[in-house]
């Protein structure tokens, strides 16, 4: 037989020679191949498979090369180390259920395993100049000089990182940027990403991990924030969120999404109880231009002086949210009462007690939008300091 040309054709012959379906994961129980599954019950535990990739605990072994472990919901399977002469590098795995595995089946399959090892941890090491690459690029496209933007952005296409479109829009991911918090977290999500497009799409998608610790992630297309939200609600992803910037017309152009991008981001975890773990940029109205002040250096004394006056007058949480509402409706009472559920005597009796707090009238527009900034302001203050 004549030798196999890469890791996905040694692969197959090994499964069809020994007539068993198998799997290889690497080092961190990450799907990288697997052979044909034909039947039903094939198809179905390797989807399972693909579902948790990187998510099964890692295999004790003891002297020997191969071991039987029981893995949930996909039964009994038998696992040989691949390693690549020096050091291991991932596992072949193929279910054996109840079934024992004879000894020439067992040779014959250690035997495909020492190939097979290798040609994995081939793969292992052009994906990780692939990754250190696009993360070169990455950094060029998105930094302050224009000539290494285009050269990056042509480097990026014809090297197939992404592909040629004519929207590009920019992902910043990652954990709590704000003092005291751990901004971990967002080299898995940006992996989560990746993997999830390669295995549900042949879309191009690039991302890579900056040195503040923010995930950046190019898309050729417009990002949906649900699809991305549900990515990054998998635990394993940890705490993470997402800003996603505005879309532009050309890769070179993309450090303009970035940029807002990264606003979006903080402008979450300023008030996070009031976006979805991934916001569009585009949907986030002042808290985009609050996230560029130093909110969390600003105190009481820095809001406006009717913002302080309120503050002070201690109003029920009640009268707040119905202030609120009042100032979200733009000052418009019918739509304010309709919005609570309240009466509109309720509405004005409540109004009242606000207006006894300030020294000007809520009829005033500027007043108006002194508040509702200010509250804005106060409340990212305030999550600031949790």
């Amino acid at each position: 037989m004549p030798r196999a040309a890469g890791l996905d054709d040694a692969l197959q012959d090994l499964s069809e020679t020994s007539r068993r379906r198998l799997v290889v994961v690497d080092w961190a129980m990450a799907v990288v191949a697997y052979s044909i599954h034909e039947s039903e019950a094939d198809r179905r535990r390797l989807s399972l498979l693909l579902a948790h990739s990187g998510g099964w605990s890692a295999p004790s072994f003891t002297a020997q090369e191969h071991t039987i472990v029981e893995i949930p919901q996909i039964g009994r399977c038998l696992l040989i180390m691949l390693t690549d002469h020096r050091r291991p590098v991932g596992y072949l795995l193929t279910v054996v259920d109840d079934a024992s595995v004879a000894d020439d089946e067992l040779s014959a399959l250690l035997r495909g395993a020492a190939e097979i090892g290798v040609l994995l941890s081939l793969r292992l090491l052009y994906e990780e100049h692939d990754r250190s690459r696009v993360r070169e690029l990455l950094l060029r496209v998105t930094g302050t000089d224009p000539v290494q933007r285009r050269a990056a952005a042509e480097a990026l296409i014809a090297e197939r990182h992404v592909g040629s479109a004519t929207h590009y829009a920019s992902v910043a991911v990652g954990g709590d940027p704000r003092p005291g918090h751990s901004p971990d977290g967002s080299q898995m999500a940006v992996w989560r990403t990746l993997d999830f497009v390669a295995r549900s799409s042949t879309a191009s998608v690039v991302g890579s991990t900056f040195d503040d610790g923010t995930g950046v992630l190019i898309f050729p297309r417009p990002v949906v924030p649900g699809r991305l939200e549900r990515i990054l609600a998998d635990p394993d992803s940890g705490d993470v969120r997402a800003g996603i910037g505005p879309v532009v017309n050309r890769l070179e152009d993309v450090h303009h999404s970035l940029v807002r991008a990264r606003r979006a981001l903080r402008a979450n975890w300023l008030a996070p109880a009031d976006h979805g773990r991934a916001t569009a940029w585009d949907e986030m109205g002042i808290d985009g231009i609050l996230a560029l002040l130093p909110v969390e250096e600003l105190t009481g004394e820095d809001l406006p002086r009717s913002v302080r006056q309120l503050l002070a007058a201690n109003l029920s949480p009640e009268i707040m949210l119905t202030l609120r509402a009042y100032l979200d409706c733009g000052g418009d009472a019918q739509r304010t009462a309709l919005a609570l559920n309240i009466h509109r005597s309720t509405l004005y009796y409540r109004l009242g007690r606000v207006r006894s707090a300030l020294d000007g009238d809520l009829i005033d527009g500027r007043l108006r939008t002194e508040l509702h900034v200010g509250l804005r302001l106060h409340d990212m203050t305030g999550v600031a300091r949790e």
